[in-house]
């Protein structure tokens, strides 16, 4: 009988770990895909929506298509603090998103561009 409640509490500890170690992941692709629909209604136009930068927009908007790239070097090497103040206040041509997004909305849309450069957002 011990055996047994030892054995069925062993197997409790183990799908309650495994249930919120799943949870884990599911929520972080819905912040995933929160920042990927931000990032498509707000960002894409002049990033494009792989973040490699839109050469249409550079040339309307007469910048080098590297400063409208997300996933090249220069950017990759930003921090996501000096993202957020980018999103936040704009900065060159760059309008800010300041009043217009949530704190919590400009976080999960760098999150996403970070995914797409390679990198957690932790990371930089």
């Amino acid at each position: 009988m011990r055996q047994h409640m030892r054995e069925l509490i062993g197997f409790t500890a183990i799908f309650v770990a495994l249930s919120l170690f799943l949870t884990s992941f599911v929520l972080a692709a819905g912040d995933d895909a929160a920042g990927q629909k931000l990032f498509e209604s707000k960002c894409s136009q002049c990033h494009g929506k792989d973040a490699k930068g839109s050469t249409k927009m550079a040339k309307v908007l007469k910048v080098d298509p590297a400063a409208v790239d997300l996933t090249g070097e220069a950017a990759s090497k930003l921090k996501a603090e000096e993202m957020e103040l980018t999103v936040t206040n704009g900065k060159k041509k760059m309008p800010k998103f300041k009043g217009k997004l949530t704190a919590e909305q400009i976080q999960s849309v760098i999150k996403f561009v970070k995914s797409l450069q390679g990198a957690s957002p932790s990371a930089k």
